[in-house]
């Protein structure tokens, strides 16, 4: 049996984690962006944050155990999360690696483009398999009501953007922004959902 104590400190532990990946990942990018490293350096740069993501995953998955809200199917979902961010990472890094060394032109030019949105297309497929492979509702909702928040987030936060930018206020940001937007707003959800269980 697991104490409330237990409970709590594997909660403090997941937090510890994300918040390191967050401010690992954030941090390493405006350093990057500071010092003008060139895209090979910021991409080896970005490695040790991704890295992160291995404990999180794990400490959070133990807090759920903890907590007793074991899910297989969480579980699967993480294991695709981890493909998911790895594999665009790999994509991002072969795409600009590949256009800076080659200089395509033409189809592979396109190729090489759309590369790192496929993991994207997976993302999504694995967000859609957990919530048909979830067998509890209660678990389920959590995750569609974060989504949402995450959605609604995301379509302000374009929206406003768009019509500052219309009126010359603000620079033009390009689209693949709406990835790490939707993910900040995802984990926002989250504490949301967290925050109405106390």
């Amino acid at each position: 049996m697991t104490t409330q104590s237990e409970t709590g400190n594997g909660r403090r532990i997941s937090l510890y984690w994300g918040a390191a990946f967050v401010i690992g990942t954030f941090g390493t990018g405006a350093l990057a962006r500071y010092f003008q490293l060139d895209g090979w350096l910021t991409m080896a740069a970005m490695i040790p944050p991704m890295l992160l993501l291995i404990p999180f995953l794990r400490a959070v998955e133990q807090a759920n155990i903890q907590a007793g809200n074991r899910s297989l199917a969480m579980q699967r979902y993480n294991r695709r999360a981890l493909i998911f961010a790895f594999g665009y990472m790999a994509a991002l890094f072969a795409a600009i690696g590949a256009t800076d060394m080659f200089k395509p032109q033409g189809a592979v030019a396109w190729v090489l483009a759309i590369l790192p949105s496929l993991p994207i297309a997976y993302m999504v497929y694995a967000m859609g398999r957990y919530l048909t492979e979830e067998d509890d509702e209660y678990l389920r909702m959590k995750v569609a009501s974060a989504a949402l928040i995450a959605t609604g987030l995301l379509l302000v936060v374009a929206t406003t953007w768009g019509f500052l930018e219309s009126f010359g206020l603000v620079p033009h940001q390009p689209g693949w922004w709406a990835v790490p937007v939707w993910a900040v707003g995802l984990g926002l959800g989250q504490l949301v959902m967290k925050a109405r269980e106390t």
